[in-house]
């Protein structure tokens, strides 16, 4: 290896450069076809580099096309016209077509960006990410699932087998219904449709409702995947800040005077920031929904989890008018892979998503909506909710102490009263986009700010999952996020 790695100021992270300097010699021919790279250990020991930057350095040259794992025999330089294919692959191309050009318009990749990094490295043990917005599958009861999936299969064959109806199973629907009654929501069985989580309720209700040029209200910073699914639907998204109290209905006032076609609005422990809407400001925004004639599509996602401070109903429970489309979720506060969420709706409303959720994934799995419904009825769910948020206590008490230790001065957060997420403020000076860079390349992920606003941008935001991380990868990767941004704010100049 004839490269040599630079450090400090505006340095490429050490991985990028690792991967540069390898692709560089297999196109000079200076690593022939069919050469065996060093072990990863090996050239982590040669550079004086830890061995996660030189992993991350082979994945991307793999990625590329460049170099192949072998199983246990090592990482090869592909053959002649394998990297010839990839030289042509890196010409530039001739103009693309205007369809091509049109998509490329509207794309927003900051948003998808960390969660693309994060599911490509998903297999590397050794990566910590607190990127994504979930819980710890690891305490998930197993063995009552197990239970529930073989009763499923024993008692309810071959329905549990077949394609589903798009509303989703009847009991499981009824199920819900009676959960959100003891939240003061009135619902019936009807009123219930079973989504892919909430995700899909979300995309189902902006390709029903909204038009394209539609003026949508969003809070910002907010969830990414509903920015994504109204801007597909064509919306333009009206921003209205959030603070600890929730959506500031002063400013929804003036954004829905001025026209809109719907509020999208994550009440309780919100989306990035932990927010829980107060039950003064729940009154306010159906109050204005209802004499604006907006509807309201509120994100219940994780209500469950909670610290043990109470929180104040759903929005939908003060509504009396039909204004409020209620969605909720299994996959965040349960399992992710469930992938079953639910939304509550009425009318042609229904009758629309109903049919678009036909077109979309012909039903949910039958097998799973039944299982969900066992836990349900067991009681196993709501001692699991019970586990989770007495587990996710703790390890955001664990999250708050390292940053304490380890973030410099100028960083600022405040602890939500349940959920799976702290947001939190980086001191001034420091690049966001880039520390994100230089931390992927560390071994460390997390949700830079950027993702969660209308217009992306350098935001001096990060946000953490401290759910999905036992202590010692809490531990581990605060002190790797606390040490970039340290050095970051050394390297700054000093203003004369």
């Amino acid at each position: 290896m004839v490269f040599a790695l630079r450090t400090g100021g505006a340095a490429a992270p050490l991985y990028q450069q690792i991967r540069d300097g390898l692709r560089a010699e297999v196109m000079d021919g200076a690593l022939p076809a069919g050469s065996r790279l060093p072990s990863s250990r090996q050239l982590a020991r040669d550079l004086g580099v830890s061995r996660i930057t030189v992993v991350n350095a082979y994945a991307e040259l793999e990625a590329e096309g460049l170099v192949e794992s072998r199983g246990g025999a090592g990482t090869f330089v592909l053959a002649p016209w394998e990297v010839a294919e990839v030289r042509a692959q890196r010409r530039p191309r001739a103009t693309q077509p205007r369809w091509q050009a049109e998509l490329a318009a509207h794309r927003r990749p900051q948003r998808a960006r960390a969660l693309r990094e994060d599911a490509r490295r998903a297999a590397d043990a050794a990566f910590i990410s607190f990127a994504r917005a979930r819980g710890d599958a690891r305490p998930f009861p197993v063995e009552e699932f197990r239970r529930t999936l073989a009763a499923a299969l024993e008692h309810d064959r071959p329905a549990c087998l077949e394609y589903e109806a798009a509303e989703g199973y009847p009991p499981l629907r009824d199920a819900v219904a009676g959960y959100l009654r003891q939240l003061g929501v009135d619902a019936a069985a009807d009123d219930v449709v079973i989504t892919a989580g909430a995700q899909q309720a979300i995309d189902l209700l902006a390709r029903v409702i909204v038009r394209p040029g539609d003026r949508v209200v969003v809070e910002e910073p907010t969830y990414p995947g509903a920015l994504d699914a109204f801007e597909s639907a064509g919306a333009r998204l009206v921003p209205v800040a959030v603070d600890r109290e929730g959506m500031r209905t002063d400013l929804l006032r003036r954004a829905l005077e001025a026209g809109a076609r719907l509020v999208y609005t994550v009440p309780t422990f919100h989306n990035p920031t932990g927010a829980v809407m107060s039950a003064q400001r729940r009154h306010e925004l159906v109050a204005l929904a209802h004499e604006l004639g907006v509807p309201v599509v509120e994100d219940d996602y994780l209500r469950e989890v909670r610290f043990g401070s109470p929180v104040p109903p759903p929005l939908a429970a003060f509504d009396q008018h039909g204004n409020v489309v209620h969605v909720g979720s299994f996959s965040k506060s349960l399992l992710p892979t469930l992938r079953l969420g639910y939304v509550v709706v009425r009318g042609p409303l229904r009758e629309q998503l109903v049919a678009l959720k036909r077109v979309a994934d012909a039903g949910s799995s039958a097998l799973l909506q039944r299982a969900l419904h066992g836990f349900l009825r067991s009681g196993v769910l709501h001692r699991h909710w019970k586990r989770a948020s007495r587990l996710y206590r703790r390890r955001q008490a664990a999250l708050v102490a390292a940053m304490r230790r380890h973030f410099p001065a100028g960083a600022r957060w405040t602890a939500a009263a349940g959920g799976v997420l702290m947001w939190v403020r980086v001191p001034d000076g420091v690049s966001v986009d880039a520390l994100w860079e230089e931390a992927i390349g560390h071994g460390v992920g997390f949700a830079p700010g950027s993702a969660f606003f209308v217009e992306p941008a350098d935001q001096p935001f990060i946000r953490l999952n401290f759910a999905a991380l036992d202590d010692e990868q809490i531990e581990r990767g605060v002190a790797t996020i606390g040490r970039l941004m340290a050095q970051r704010l050394a390297a700054r100049p000093i203003a004369s």
